[in-house]
């Protein structure tokens, strides 16, 4: 009997489980920063790839089932439980079954080439041993040796009869690069009676030369390396084809065209190998991993993965549980919902201050970037200074006035001609321009004109501009570099320009020689400068106005390109075009007589449709147009906020007096949000359809989604304090998309990302981040009214109690949805490049926070006498690990999710408070914890 109390604590108990659990997430969120820090093989060799890491999922899955069993989960007719957590069980199994006899290689082919060798991923001591009129013996023994391992196992093979023993004395990193796996092997060689040291130069992923010795008249040469295998079959690449998208360099997608042959090289199929479609032969994988930059040759990546089909059988058992879950009338998410049901209150919720901010009044033209709008202008100083030239001064601030008063209601022809950007998206030039002009300016216009007026005026009036103080810059230190104001923060385009030439010059050739975590706020901003006065210079020489087809259609020249075309036809018609532009745009600037321009300017639309595929519909032009300036998204920000304060105030006061609040009123604040979220879910869809692609393939636009996901929440959801939190998270979300370090711009997908996979697996990922938020505002909720208990407010006990429940089930869809939307992107990579977890920083840290969020919605097993504090605590402290999913990992981390690659962000100086109030608060509300868990 006690042996089996002994062994239920052990396997069956959640007094194990959870610390287990916790034990699991530390060791995993190590390995990402010793990744960070140390390379791949450093993360390999301490954590994931050690014995330890391995017995961990060992005991793991142990305590899975033990836990099962000791719940008694069957008897109890908890068959959705039983089903959902059965489904980890094969996961793991899978794993390991895939870690253990599964391998991942390559394949390098050239056009016209035949092979039937791959080159593994895993690194090996190759040993090739000879003996006079004896057969050669060949040997690959697999290795976890790297300069990070402190265990060097021995190796032992038999050679002719007699033990080789193979010792590692010590590893050696050759170079302090962390993606650098380059070290050097000493490792000690043992046969019969003699013995000898060499040294080898090898490594994780490296072609490592044999390095030779003779032992008792054996012949032995090692390397320490990859290997390669040869396969029953061969594959013989007939055509590599590389797209890019039309006027970039960017690829759009790449394939290779092969054919299987068997081993006497007779042909058994074609089939065309891409990204995202797979060749499945003889139970190898093929995938579209690289190509060679010549583009003669492609790189395959293959797999062969014994435990594919346990592990995909656990991912649908997962997701076949979590809506057995969510719908199963036992289980807690459906008895949750009863409770709450059965309450008939009101719960409080919080509201975070939302400050204001000022804009500066727009006035006359001012050429020195300051604040007063009725300062006396540059170009009345000059005119002072130098009365030589008051005239052609008075005329440019004349022709500038004019512009602005005269263009405004005309611009629609201008915004809707199209123009091929960097990266190769047509685009209107509507889009264009407010791209650049933000960029270079830092705001969405310049002194009452907006973006396109201003790009028209320096396209046209190129000299007008150069002396005008519009360019942004961030730190004093560069504008005293240059010669200017300290205290204005815009420059003027020749205010980079000295009698030497470009005064950037060579602190940009010195700035780009840094390593990107070397460079300072300085550094940085003289990077930025330089690319803005770039920009500056290309819209003043026309070089970035593409609105010429060329002969294909594929590539839009500018008009210097297309006025030098060998094409004589281009060459007239551009030379037309822009003669009929320039007359037509002086004519409405100084007149305000428009037709003959925009005459000209429907009549160069036509001819962008009729000589390039690539050119938008009229449809695609009007929403993307519309989607610039009904900007959505900012403009939802204040009203999810506001709604989310004033319904704050109205549940404060019925919560004081113990009141619902009135039906009318509810229905009011609903109706208001869904408005809201109605608006926001058509300017989601006008993103997509202007893209042509899922709008969360970037940092801003999976913001725009959490919010949107927020916000569903809370009106699946229903209560007011589900309403009150999820719109304020919502208006959060929005507010960190519009930061400066969020782009917005629509750009072309990377050939990866063109799979359903996306929609699939990102879509499901953020809306959990949705939720979870929400649990994170209910959580702080929760703290904040046990601050307010009292023995003369009992009602407030029952609000707490109400909000845990509430709390309960919206952490119950997050942790759902989190968990099957990363085993989904499992599935997608594995489908894309033949491997389901690869343990990139971005995955590990969403498998961390699977693992928080289900210690959280385990503690009720611990039977904590204070359980509604508990979880409220855990629910808000939790939600740090969402912020480093995102956020840390995204920004701070180097992986294939990183958006910061390498040059992280600083950390916001405003993190640092909100982490000491969140924790000050867990702190404070735990003096009046003394509240039991309600019956559920």
């Amino acid at each position: 009997m006690q042996v089996k109390r002994i062994f239920g604590f052990f396997f069956g108990s959640f007094w194990v489980a959870i610390p287990l659990l916790m034990v699991y997430a530390t060791a995993c969120a190590l390995a990402t920063f010793i990744e960070n820090d140390y390379g791949t093989p450093a993360s390999r060799a301490v954590v994931y790839n050690t014995w330890w890491f391995s017995a961990l999922h060992v005991y793991l899955l142990l305590v899975i089932v033990g836990t099962l069993i000791a719940s008694k989960a069957w008897q109890r007719q908890r068959y959705a439980s039983l089903f959902f957590h059965s489904s980890l069980v094969f996961i793991i199994l899978g794993a390991g079954v895939t870690r253990f006899f599964g391998f991942e290689a390559t394949m390098h082919l050239r056009t016209n080439q035949t092979s039937d060798k791959i080159t593994t991923a895993d690194s090996y001591l190759n040993l090739t041993i000879s003996k006079d009129q004896q057969p050669p013996l060949h040997f690959s023994l697999k290795t976890t040796l790297s300069p990070f391992s402190r265990y060097l196992p021995t190796e032992e093979v038999m050679a002719y009869g007699k033990p080789l023993r193979l010792e590692p004395i010590s590893v050696h990193k050759m170079s302090p690069e962390k993606r650098d796996n380059k070290a050097l092997l000493e490792i000690k060689l043992s046969y019969g009676g003699a013995s000898h040291t060499l040294h080898i130069l090898g490594g994780q992923g490296e072609v490592s030369q044999d390095e030779k010795t003779t032992l008792e008249g054996v012949q032995i040469a090692l390397n320490w390396g990859v290997t390669e295998r040869v396969l029953p079959f061969k594959l013989h690449l007939t055509r590599f084809e590389l797209e890019r998208y039309p006027g970039s360099m960017s690829p759009s997608s790449y394939a290779s065209q092969v054919e299987v042959l068997d081993s006497k090289g007779q042909l058994i199929m074609p089939f065309r190998i891409f990204m995202n479609h797979v060749l499945d032969y003889g139970g190898y994988r093929f995938f579209q991993s690289s190509y060679d930059t010549d583009e003669q040759g492609t790189i395959l990546s293959v797999n062969r993965d014994p435990g594919k089909n346990l592990t995909y059988l656990g991912y649908g058992l997962l997701m076949a549980g979590a809506l057995f879950l969510l719908f199963s009338r036992q289980g807690r998410f459906q008895r949750l919902s009863r409770f709450l049901k059965a309450q008939h209150i009101v719960a409080l919720l919080c509201a975070l201050s939302l400050g204001a901010m000022a804009h500066a009044d727009e006035g006359k033209i001012d050429m020195h970037g300051g604040k007063t709008p009725h300062a006396p202008t540059p170009l009345d100083k000059m005119a002072k200074i130098h009365p030589s030239t008051a005239q052609i001064h008075a005329k440019i601030l004349q022709r500038f006035k004019d512009l602005r008063a005269h263009s405004k209601e005309q611009l629609t022809p201008f915004a809707r001609l199209q123009v091929q950007g960097f990266e190769g998206r047509i685009k209107p030039l509507d889009t264009l321009s407010i791209e650049l002009i933000h960029k270079i300016t830092k705001e969405d216009g310049f002194k009452g004109m907006d973006a396109l007026q201003v790009m028209l005026g320096m396209m046209l009036y190129p000299d007008d501009y150069k002396s005008i103080k519009m360019i942004y810059t961030s730190t004093p230190k560069l504008r005293a570099l240059l010669g200017t104001p300290t205290n204005q923060r815009r420059i003027a385009f020749l205010d980079v320009f000295g009698p030497h030439g470009y005064k950037l010059q060579n602190f940009v050739e010195e700035v780009n020689q840094k390593a990107p975590k070397d460079r300072d706020e300085f550094d940085k901003d003289i990077l930025k400068l330089d690319e803005r006065v770039n920009l500056v210079y290309m819209i003043f020489s026309g070089s970035i106005l593409k609105i010429f087809p060329d002969q294909s259609g594929n590539t839009w020249l500018s008009p210097a390109d297309a006025i030098k075309n060998e094409n004589i036809k281009i060459s007239t018609e551009a030379t037309h075009f822009l003669r009929d532009l320039f007359k037509g745009f002086d004519l409405g600037v100084d007149q305000n007589q428009w037709g003959s321009v925009h005459k000209t300017l429907n009549d160069l639309l036509a001819y962008q449709r009729a000589h390039s595929k690539l050119a938008l519909s009229p449809g695609r032009v009007d929403s993307e147009i519309l989607l610039n300036h009904s900007n959505f998204f900012h403009t939802l920000m204040l009203p999810y906020l506001l709604l989310g304060v004033v319904l704050l105030g109205v549940v404060l006061v019925a919560i004081f007096k113990n009141r619902p609040v009135p039906k009318w009123l509810h229905f009011s604040f609903y109706g208001l949000l869904l408005l809201c979220w109605l608006a926001h879910s058509v300017g989601l869809v006008l993103r997509w359809y202007v893209s042509g692609h899922a709008p969360w393939s970037n940092a801003y636009e999976s913001m725009l989604y959490i919010s949107w996901a927020a916000m569903l929440s809370g009106l699946i959801l229903r209560s007011n304090l589900a309403l009150c939190a999820s719109s304020f998270l919502a208006g959060i979300a929005l507010f960190v998309a519009h930061l400066g370090f969020m782009d917005p711009q629509i750009s072309n997908l990377v050939p990866v990302l063109k799979s359903y996979w996306l929609n699939i697996h990102v879509s499901i990922i953020t809306a959990s981040y949705g939720f979870l938020g929400l649990c994170f505002i209910l959580g702080l909720l929760t703290l904040l009214l046990f601050l307010l208990r009292s023995e003369r407010r009992p009602h407030i006990d029952t609000s707490i109690l109400a909000l845990s429940a509430l709390n309960e089930m919206g952490m119950i869809m997050g942790l759902l949805l989190l968990a099957v939307g990363n085993f989904l992107g499992g599935v997608w990579a594995n489908e894309s490049w033949g491997r389901y977890w690869g343990w990139d920083p971005k995955e590990t840290w969403a498998l961390i926070s699977i693992a928080v969020y289900a210690i959280i919605l385990h503690l009720r097993f611990l039977r904590f006498e204070f359980m509604p504090y508990v979880f409220a605590a855990a629910s808000v402290i939790g939600f740090y690990s969402i912020l480093m999913t995102y956020f840390g990992v995204n920004y701070y981390l180097s992986g294939m999710h990183s958006y910061a690659a390498g040059d992280p962000l600083p950390i916001p100086t405003f993190l640092y408070p909100l982490v000491a109030s969140t924790f000050l608060l867990v702190f404070v509300a735990g003096l009046k914890r003394k509240l039991p868990m309600a019956k559920v």
